[in-house]
């Protein structure tokens, strides 16, 4: 069983597409890890100014995120992808779920991404 750590564009994106992240993973046999940071990223977001569906994916993700089955996790640092990062670099053996490019290349970790809006795809 390895353990995945989401970030805030695969949990947004996956809500955007209408995927079951936490039953997707969980029957892989993974286990979820969220950061802290990423659920107050999402918070931000949910409280923002951008676009009315922007707001609303916030709020369902975090929704979810609250009657889900994961493990809170803290990555302290000035910006959550760095803090990301610096996590993953200290276990090789967990999985990164991102869409973020520059994310995906900085970390050398095994990683999961959404293909084709209905799949997650491990690389």
């Amino acid at each position: 069983m390895a353990n995945v750590v989401l970030d805030t564009s695969f949990i947004l994106t996956s809500v955007r597409n209408k995927l079951d992240f936490y039953e997707e993973l969980i029957n892989q046999g993974h286990s979820v890890l969220i950061p802290k940071e990423v659920i107050h990223e999402i918070e931000r977001i949910k409280n923002s100014s951008k676009s009315l569906k922007v707001k609303d994916e916030a709020n369902l993700a975090l929704k979810l995120i609250l009657s889900g089955n994961h493990k809170e996790i803290s990555c302290p640092g000035k910006y959550v992808d760095k803090g990301i990062k610096n996590y993953l670099d200290e276990h090789k053996e967990f999985i990164l779920a991102s869409l973020d490019v520059l994310l995906k290349k900085s970390v050398r970790n095994r990683k999961i991404v959404i293909r084709n809006k209905k799949k997650l795809e491990l690389q």
